[in-house]
């Protein structure tokens, strides 16, 4: 089974099916898992285009091959400018020229600037009668209050490991996808077709496992410089692994999600201290950001490794 057909069983989507008649002409939809929540929209648009899921229909077709005239993806670039936003305002005036009703799927509005999302607010509050906007967000935080108080706000629920398993199906990988991917289908498809995730899991272990002094930092430096396309997905297993000596540390033995990599995580957990692996929780969420912008990925990790190191021995 596809990932649309995961959204369109979904309690989510069911809750639109049921609501058809009065689904709002905002709608915010909200979701770490940024493909699904995508996709979540443009099978959205197709339900309040024909009023149901149709796929015989010239709409649904016209939206899954994204070249309905009346469908509108935004922003054009990686996030939401002005421009778009003003290019949304004149067009919403414009009256549909294959359908009865024209949509605006403006994605990752929490990655827009501020005067963008500002230039939409009135358009959100009054749009025409035959005008939708669906807007998708990872963090909701970043939407301006006033942004959020236009909008029909939905929560997409994550998905059960069993549920994400029926849909990648069985293979090497399988539970290590599921407990990186955290119940968003989009991510673990993506996963399931990444033949480095088991040697990124591996070297995220590594540094807390292996990584003793300091004369190593050039070494697994290099090595991570070999992944350098994921390094968003390193710091995001090295927060697992990081959860995992916790709950190790504690006695909880069962729920790890590293069951693979528990043996070396056993080790791991006697050199470090809950305080040393709570400040490098907080040291990991600032690189994660820095990592986002920083134009020197790899002195970005070196450093990072070097505070892990520091915070280690000085939380003995």
């Amino acid at each position: 089974m596809d990932i649309f057909s995961a959204i369109a069983n979904s309690e989510n989507f069911d809750f639109f099916k049921k609501n058809v008649k009065n689904i709002s002409h905002s709608i915010l939809l909200i979701g770490k898992d940024e493909q699904y929540s995508n996709l979540f929209a443009q099978l959205l648009s197709c339900l309040i285009l024909d009023g149901k899921i149709d796929e015989s229909s010239l709409n649904y077709q016209k939206v899954m091959l994204q070249a309905h005239p009346d469908v509108k993806y935004y922003p054009q670039k990686e996030k939401l400018l002005v421009a778009d936003s003003q290019e949304i305002v004149a067009e919403s005036c414009v009256k549909p020229v294959f359908a009865s009703r024209k949509i605006f799927i403006i994605k990752n509005i929490d990655n827009s600037m501020e005067s963008a999302q500002n230039k939409l607010l009135k358009t959100l509050e009054e749009p025409s009668t035959d005008v939708f906007l669906i807007l998708t967000c990872q963090n909701l935080n970043l939407v301006l209050p006033t942004i959020k108080s236009r909008c029909q706000k939905v929560e997409i629920a994550k998905l059960s490991n069993q549920q994400v398993k029926e849909y990648i199906g069985t293979c090497d990988n399988t539970d290590l996808i599921l407990a990186v991917c955290d119940g968003q289908l989009g991510k673990a498809l993506k996963l399931s077709k990444k033949r480095e995730l088991s040697d990124v899991a591996s070297l995220a272990v590594d540094i807390f496992s292996k990584m003793t002094k300091s004369s190593q930092v050039l070494e697994y430096s290099k090595k991570i410089q070999s992944f350098e396309k994921d390094y968003k997905l390193l710091l995001e297993i090295m927060c697992i692994v990081i959860e995992d000596i916790l709950k190790i540390k504690a006695g909880n033995f069962k729920d790890l999600k590293l069951t693979y990599f528990s043996k070396e995580l056993k080790e791991a957990s006697v050199n470090y201290t809950v305080k040393a692996l709570c400040k490098i929780v907080e040291i990991l969420n600032k690189f994660q950001k820095e990592i986002f912008y920083n134009v020197n990925n790899l002195l970005a990790m070196e450093n990072l490794l070097l505070n892990i190191l520091e915070v280690k021995f000085i939380c003995k």
